[in-house]
């Protein structure tokens, strides 16, 4: 199993454009870790199971321990010490022209100081994809992300879960042009009470063209159109009138993949979007830049570059402008042995609402050491650090903190 795999299964997805505002989360929290899972669908037990023996199966168990100072995020530091246990499944099965996998895992988070936080969830990953012809192919996606909030965002427990079910056909015309035709739902939930204003629907169609040359460079035009529809209004007026955040939207996107060389490649996204709603109303933009750069077989520096416009209701605290540089390094001295480190800038730009002011805050992000020992193909341990400064106005919202962690993972 290669190094980069004996933590966290990673699954390498391009970031998803809802709305106006891009999905591939980055969370600057006391999580450093998220495991993918899921359920397998009831389909794949209908063929021949001697047809089934699945080509890989992985079944993997871990802990992390985790040092946190200044956990409530305020200006007081305010430290904690907790624990981040979980299993994953990882299968994987191709018949005849059909590819199945699924990814599971359980995730339990046990808190030393602050007991009520414990907590249990789930993510997770299924899909089918199928080459009917060398013409004609289908995906079917689901897909789960959840994760506790940050201390910043809300105050009490809350697990925020993501999902998205995502079914397209492609058809190739040549050997550099495609079409794409899909469709999508996307379901948000909060399992704390107060936070149910935040739940909302999403159905999306979607279609795309691309072209592809011989050294697999690539251009992709796509047009977005879907609905947002939140569960419960963000406020009553005494009147009985309400503010929704329910939205409208219609999207254009560029998107390319670039080899500048063997080596090195640029992926970029541009868009623009429309929206109409009550109070998610208006025009905007979104990009993203990002430079893959193999120095040598064991170095790998990475760069990006996003401006994302989220939208009101998909956190409790939306800024309505974030812009983000980030800097990345790989170093894999010998098969048994990763370090690597990323470091990443974002402005923050929030605009006035309810009894917040319009501001500008700024947040530092420095992971200067991370450490994986692949002792052997069963057992792996990882050391991580992370120093992160937010810089704010508001007093309450003006804070740092450091965070290391060690943990130990077997893969059965």
């Amino acid at each position: 199993m290669p190094i980069e795999q004996v933590f966290v299964k990673q699954m390498l997805v391009k970031p998803m454009w809802i709305g106006k505002t891009c999905v591939k989360q980055h969370r600057v929290n006391m999580i450093v870790a998220s495991m993918l899972l899921g359920a397998a669908s009831a389909s794949l037990a209908a063929p021949d199971q001697a047809r089934l023996k699945p080509d890989r199966v992985t079944l993997t168990a871990g802990a992390q321990e985790y040092w946190d100072s200044n956990f409530a995020r305020t200006a007081d530091t305010d430290s904690e010490h907790y624990t981040h246990s979980y299993v994953a499944l990882d299968v994987k099965q191709r018949v005849s022209k059909q590819d199945f996998s699924l990814v599971a895992s359980g995730s339990r988070y046990d808190y030393a100081e602050r007991e009520d936080l414990d907590a249990n969830f789930y993510e997770g990953q299924a899909s089918w994809r199928s080459d009917w012809s060398q013409r004609i192919k289908t995906s079917v996606v689901w897909k789960r992300d959840a994760y506790l909030v940050d201390r910043l965002e809300f105050a009490d427990k809350d697990i925020t879960a993501l999902e998205n079910l995502q079914g397209q056909i492609t058809l190739i015309a040549n050997n550099h042009i495609s079409f794409a035709l899909g469709a999508r739902q996307a379901e948000q939930t909060h399992s704390n009470d107060l936070r149910e204003f935040l739940n909302f629907d999403e159905d999306e169609l979607f279609a795309e063209s691309t072209y592809t040359t011989a050294n697999k460079s690539s251009l992709s035009l796509r047009l977005r159109d879907g609905e947002r529809l939140y569960l419960q209004p963000l406020y009553t007026n005494p009147d009985g009138s309400t503010g929704v955040l329910d939205f409208e939207y219609r999207q254009a996107e560029l998107e390319g993949v670039w080899a500048l060389t063997r080596k090195t490649q640029l992926g970029f996204t541009a868009g623009r979007y429309k929206r109409e709603g009550d109070i998610n109303e208006g025009t905007g933009t979104l990009a993203l830049v990002d430079v893959a750069w193999a120095i040598s077989d064991k170095l790998k520096l990475a760069l990006s570059y996003s401006q994302n416009e989220p939208a009101i209701g998909e956190t409790f605290d939306s800024p309505a402008d974030i812009r983000t540089s980030k800097l990345g390094l790989n170093w894999e001295p010998s098969a048994k042995w990763l370090f690597s480190m990323d470091a990443s800038y974002s402005d923050l730009t929030y605009v006035a609402r309810l009894d917040t002011p319009a501001r500008d805050e700024q947040l530092t992000t420095i992971s200067p050491l991370r450490l994986t020992y692949q002792f052997s193909d069963s057992l792996a341990i990882r050391m991580d650090s992370q120093w992160v400064d937010r810089e704010s106005p508001l007093l309450y919202r003006d804070y740092d903190y450091a965070l290391a962690s060690l943990g130990i993972r077997f893969t059965f």
